[in-house]
């Protein structure tokens, strides 16, 4: 008797324990069930619901409460279709869909569209007693991030025409179908002419409004063909047309384009230079037949802008070469054909003050190639950050290696380009150049145009910031030639101003005579030093003494030589036979202008 009773209270205590168990785990099922993301439903074989959580009712768009255990899937459907929530079929046809997918033993994924413009994506799992359990959840979000993204990927966010991926796409499409045909079709390359200027003189938020205004204007003008835009001002445009109408569209659109644009209340002049390629002739593939449309167009550049050239296989020699200059050049790094030359800079009185460095390029076949084809060539690409690295540890080099028998600490200047104001770090790299090479900050002048600020001031200015901290000086060069040189000055404190060799080249016509005096005026008010580049003539050096410059640069003081060359101006060698002939012309033009001035103020005439 009292084992039994004792059994049977264990039995009941057993019994007590599983059903606390069961009722834990129901509640960490539940609370796991309301806390998931997904909307989650069981049904059984009749299509009655067991159970669902918040989430499903949200995911439809209907308050939790009105979905509850025991409603039939076509009650509740016809709560969705009320609120919009349902696929575009009818109620009925919508159900035979779902016994379809129920019918199936393997688990099903879909995604459905809804009335609502929601997208939903379902998981759906048969249960052994006949029923079912699906997931739903909300994907609208992301799948309208991946159309946007899918959209970005080919189209310009700011013209929202084509971009270039799509250009080779339809490119490719229209080259398989005419290659069937045995038809023509017409590609026309273009930019916009003086495109930079209107970015230098306004700003690129009105350079944007430019460009999406000629990106209408040519959708409006080539009704039919397929516009893109590849990049900066360059267009380009599919034509399914012969020569002829090509060159009808061609004349067209150079004439839509060249009207003035009116933008916040100012007129901006626009123009466009064409050049136009057409299939099978001039190419037949994608590659060849951009290549050669942009061959044309750097022809009709060449002769004058605001006009249209069809390809001819002589275009493309330019390029051609152009392409392998590029090539030659970026082995001219490694193969140590480039090497630097230094040009001196002097005071009025004819004593050296410093040098600056010029990059030379040495060529195994083509022999000495200036630096106004090549720099270019190392800007439009990276090859620019490379070598104006070496040119800044190479000066920098020199520099310290020949001062070490100087008697007088000298500076040298270096150019940089706005290339490496864009995508280079300047302050890390001078710094580390000046820690390793051990030459004073002082001695270290860094020239840059205004082009460098153009582009991105603010990051300009904090660049330049940041080098001048590290006592190093910054001079603006080509100073006159710009649109906004004198904001620039109210923007950084520079430490020199050089005027441009253009304005001395001219120094006996008015205009730039006035422009060099009141350069230098103000540099007198701003307390900065003026440097005149480009003198090659005692008449030139004579204006500028009288103008009371303060420094020159050019071929009367010296000829741009190796740094060594040079000891002779610094006192290391006694032979100081060239700066003897560049001093007494100096000191003659000083007396001449003295004595003007002096008889000029005693009356004599």
């Amino acid at each position: 008797m009292t084992e039994e009773l004792l059994a049977r209270v264990k039995g009941r205590l057993d019994l007590q324990q599983a059903q606390k168990q069961l009722d834990q785990r129901n509640m960490q099922f539940a609370t796991t069930l309301e806390n998931i993301g997904q909307g989650v439903c069981f049904f059984d074989a009749d299509q009655r619901l067991i159970l669902s959580n918040r989430r499903y009712a949200e995911v439809y768009g209907l308050p939790p409460e009105m979905i509850k255990p025991g409603m039939t899937l076509s009650e509740i459907t016809e709560l969705r279709y009320a609120v919009g929530a349902c696929p575009v079929v009818p109620h009925d046809e919508y159900l035979a869909w779902c016994d379809a997918i129920n019918s199936k033993s393997s688990p099903q994924d879909w995604s459905m569209e809804l009335k609502s413009g929601k997208v939903i994506r379902v998981h759906h799992e048969r249960t052994s007693d006949g029923g079912w359990v699906s997931t739903h959840e909300d994907i609208t979000e992301h799948r309208n991030a991946e159309r946007q993204i899918a959209r970005l990927a080919l189209h310009d966010p700011l013209t929202d025409l084509p971009n270039r991926a799509a250009l080779k796409q339809k490119l490719d499409t229209l080259l398989e179908q005419h290659q069937k045909q045995g038809t023509q079709f017409a590609v026309l390359c273009l930019d916009l002419d003086r495109f930079k200027e209107v970015n230098d003189l306004f700003g690129h938020h009105v350079g944007d409004q430019v460009l999406c205004l000629a990106a209408k204007r040519l959708c409006a003008t080539a009704v039919g063909a397929f516009v893109a835009r590849l990049g900066g001002d360059e267009f380009m445009v599919l034509a399914e047309a012969d020569a002829s109408y090509a060159a009808q569209l061609a004349d067209l659109i150079i004439t839509i384009l060249s009207e003035d644009a009116e933008i916040k209340g100012t007129r901006i002049r626009m123009g466009t230079s064409l050049g136009v390629a057409i299939f099978p002739a001039d190419g037949d593939n994608a590659a060849e037949l951009m290549g050669n449309a942009d061959a044309a167009l750097y022809r009709a550049k060449a002769d004058g802008r605001g006009t249209a050239r069809f390809f001819e296989p002589q275009m493309d020699k330019w390029l051609r070469e152009r392409r392998a200059l590029q090539r030659d050049l970026q082995a001219a790094i490694s193969q140590q054909q480039l090497s630097i030359v230094y040009q001196p800079q002097a005071d009025i009185g004819g004593d050296v003050i410093g040098f600056e460095a010029l990059l030379r390029w040495n060529h195994p076949t083509r022999g000495n190639i200036p630096p106004s084809v090549f720099i270019p060539i190392a800007e439009e690409s990276s090859l620019m950050i490379e070598i104006g690295e070496w040119v800044l540890r190479e000066a920098c080099r020199e520099a310290c290696r020949e001062a070490a028998a100087w008697p007088r600490k000298l500076s040298v200047a270096v150019n940089l380009s706005p290339v490496q104001f864009k995508h280079g770090d300047l302050d890390r790299l001078v710094k580390s150049v000046l820690i390793e090479t051990g030459l004073e900050p002082e001695r270290l002048e860094l020239e840059i145009t205004e082009s460098v600020l153009i582009d991105d001031l603010e990051r300009a200015i904090s660049t330049l910031g940041h080098l001048k901290a590290l006592g190093v000086r910054i001079a603006m060069d080509d100073f006159g030639t710009g649109y906004s040189s004198l904001s620039y000055l109210q923007s950084f404190p520079f430490d020199k101003i050089k005027i441009d060799q253009s304005f001395v080249r001219n120094i006996g016509l008015s205009q730039s005579s006035a422009i060099i005096r009141a350069v230098i005026g103000l540099g007198r008010g701003l307390d900065l030093p003026i440097i005149a580049e480009g003198v090659e003539s005692t008449d030139q050096l004579a204006f500028l003494t009288r103008e009371s410059c303060d420094q020159v640069q050019g071929y009367l003081v010296g000829r741009p030589r190796p740094i060594s060359d040079y000891a002779k101006y610094v006192g290391r060698a006694e032979d100081v036979e060239q700066l003897a002939r560049v001093r007494p012309a100096i000191s003659a033009r000083q007396e001449q202008s003295h004595g003007a001035d002096s008889r000029q103020n005693s009356g004599i005439g």
